[in-house]
């Protein structure tokens, strides 16, 4: 049963058996029990859903800074060799995203991840291709931007970033943020070594039900 957040529309996220699932459609596999238990002095200064925020936007900094990168790729690099560097680039910021969280990178890749902003960079640049005639790099970015904003891309890599964590990639995030948050504060949090293993026990018992 989904705790009384569910009620609320604007919930930032639900508590459920299967732990956390949050407003940007991201779970977590721990309960928010068990996240008050193991991070209680760092939620003592940090509210649950600003950390759940910062994790979650942090899954989405690989198509952030790849969307960012690719009209500038365009630019300056035949159309191929931009192409090829999408899901290259993404992949990299992916497998390295849970080792170098960072509060401050996540503010700026939130002003980043605005779509308004991203469109009128993209129409800035793809419009300056055009006028030169690169019509072939201006499909590239149009191809480009639906597949990242669509989430295409990192449906399609997913796979390969899961064989390499013990732990599901948000999860893997999620707990790199407790820990950066409270090394930031100058908090100990003694029992985060245990959070590891409700984690995976939530995980396969979510799997063990659907």
């Amino acid at each position: 049963m989904a705790s009384s957040r569910l009620q609320d529309e604007d919930a930032a996220y639900v508590d459920t058996p299967y732990g956390i699932f949050t407003a940007e459609g991201i779970w977590f596999h721990i309960r928010e029990e068990g996240l008050r238990k193991y991070a209680a002095a760092l939620l003592d200064e940090v509210a649950l859903e600003q950390l759940l925020q910062r994790a979650a936007l942090w899954m989405r900094s690989p198509q952030i800074i790849t969307l960012w990168v690719l009209p500038v790729a365009l630019w300056f690099l035949p159309p191929v060799a931009a192409a090829l560097l999408v899901p290259g680039l993404f992949m990299t910021w992916r497998v390295l995203s849970p080792s170098v969280v960072s509060e401050i990178a996540a503010r700026v890749a939130d002003w980043l991840d605005i779509a308004v902003v991203q469109g009128l960079f993209y129409v800035f640049v793809l419009s300056a291709l055009a006028a030169q005639g690169r019509y072939t790099a201006l499909a590239v970015g149009l191809v480009g931007f639906v597949l990242l904003r669509w989430g295409l891309i990192e449906r399609a890599l997913q796979p390969l970033v899961d064989a390499l964590y013990t732990l599901p990639l948000p999860d893997q995030i999620l707990r790199a943020f407790i820990v950066r948050m409270a090394l930031n504060r100058r908090l100990s949090l003694p029992q985060l070594d245990a959070m590891q293993q409700d984690i995976l026990d939530t995980w396969n018992y979510r799997h063990d039900q659907t």
